[in-house]
């Protein structure tokens, strides 16, 4: 190995070498009454006139009485700390959200993509300001104020990772409120379509060129089949049997792991939505989702069509309604099979909602024959309103129920929706 080799510059600048591989140049100097050794940088990377000229700068900050290897140490601190605010994102959504495999990562992930990263991602983590968030929650809270009441929790939430990992000094968004600067105080929807609103937005969906086919099918399903927006935009075909190849008939086997109560359970499909769904099985194109992907995209989100996809088209059609979200067809759904005279027991189960209190607790029925009946009346109410058809009542008047016991049970649901 050879003996070690210091060979002085003067000035505190030394040339050492301890291993026959390494040597690098180091400054000699005291400071608060202690001897100090700092590396300038390796040999033969770092020539003499570049270690000579990081020695002099040491010196200076010495006779500025500030400790060079405190400095340093400063100066790597605060690189580590100017990531950049994407990067503190992927870290907080890598730790938090995929770290604890929680079931809708989508939903974080749709938040990042679409609000925080397009308008805050290139700034350092460090340099975002309460101004920052709350100019990207005034684009979303009139339009979209739970929405911006998300947003605000999850940019608490990423702020306080960075703060546990020493990636910010603070968070921004502590002081931002849910009243004052996103969405407000959260109040149920009640918005639900009629079957003259129906009959008017099948006819403005048809007359938008560019909403397209795939898009009918798609608003015509979540109606017909009264589930939520991710759980039919997720579905694979191996999920279905349209062929009826059981005596149930043609079902849908919803899997557990995609429901938001961890409620699997199988939805019976009548004549016209089989239909429907053989209908879009021929635009999938062989794909193993219902509704595949329709453009590439670089970035790692769903393999089917977007969350948000379908929104988007909906905003572009010119149906002069009351405004409504897709979310709001399941309480239309609901409503109307209300009107129809359904049994509430059956109607919740329509929606997959678990029967409340002591009611769920001991009626484990899951009502799939009444269930199929239900939701044939439903369909055909759809089919009127599509072909511009009204034949039912209005959806804030109950028929009258069979026996004097639902009569009760289906007027309350009715005035609740």
């Amino acid at each position: 190995m050879g003996e070690p080799v210091l060979l002085n510059d003067g000035g505190g600048l030394y040339f050492r070498k301890q291993t026959r591989e390494g040597a690098a140049w180091t400054l000699r100097y005291r400071f608060g009454g202690r001897e100090h050794w700092l590396t300038l940088g390796n040999f033969p990377d770092m020539p003499l006139a570049q270690a000579r000229e990081e020695a002099r700068q040491a010196r200076v900050l010495l006779d500025k009485q500030l400790d060079p290897l405190a400095v340093r140490r400063t100066t790597r601190d605060e690189q580590r700390h100017r990531v950049s605010f994407a990067e503190l994102c992927e870290s907080w959504f890598h730790s938090e959200i995929e770290g604890r495999a929680l079931k809708h990562p989508g939903v974080p992930r749709r938040y990042l993509d679409k609000y925080l990263l397009p308008g805050l991602g290139r700034l350092p983590a460090s340099d975002v300001t309460s101004a920052d968030i709350a100019g990207v929650l005034d684009g979303l809270r009139m339009r979209a104020p739970t929405a911006a009441n998300d947003l605000l929790r999850f940019a608490r939430r990423i702020f306080m990772f960075g703060l546990r990992r020493r990636m910010v000094a603070n968070n921004p968004a502590a002081d931002l409120t849910q009243r004052l600067d996103a969405g407000g105080t959260e109040r149920p929807r009640t918005r639900a379509l009629s079957q003259d609103e129906l009959a008017t937005l099948f006819e403005a969906v048809r007359d938008t060129p560019a909403f397209g086919n795939e898009n009918v099918l798609a608003i015509k399903l979540l109606l017909a089949l009264c589930v939520r927006k991710g759980e039919l935009l997720g579905a694979r075909w191996q999920e279905f049997d349209l062929e009826g190849a059981t005596a149930s008939g043609p079902l849908w086997r919803l899997p557990a792991a995609r429901t938001k109560t961890d409620d699997g359970r199988s939805i019976p499909l009548v004549p016209a939505v089989v239909g429907w769904l053989q209908a879009q099985r021929v635009l999938s194109a062989g794909s193993e989702f219902v509704f595949p992907k329709r453009r590439r995209d670089p970035r790692p989100r769903v393999p089917h069509i977007g969350i948000d996809t379908l929104n988007a088209a909906l905003q572009r059609v010119e149906h002069h309604l009351k405004p409504f979200t897709l979310h709001d067809l399941r309480r239309t759904a609901r409503t109307h099979l209300a009107a129809l005279g359904i049994r509430r027991e059956v109607a919740e189960r329509c929606l997959g909602h678990s029967l409340r209190g002591v009611e769920g607790t001991y009626d484990r029925h899951d009502y799939f024959v009444e269930r199929r009946a239900a939701l044939e009346q439903w369909t055909n109410l759809l089919l009127d309103a599509e072909r511009g058809q009204r034949k039912v009542t209005s959806i804030h008047r109950a028929q009258r129920p069979e026996t004097s016991t639902n009569a009760t049970d289906d007027r309350r649901s009715s005035r609740a929706h």
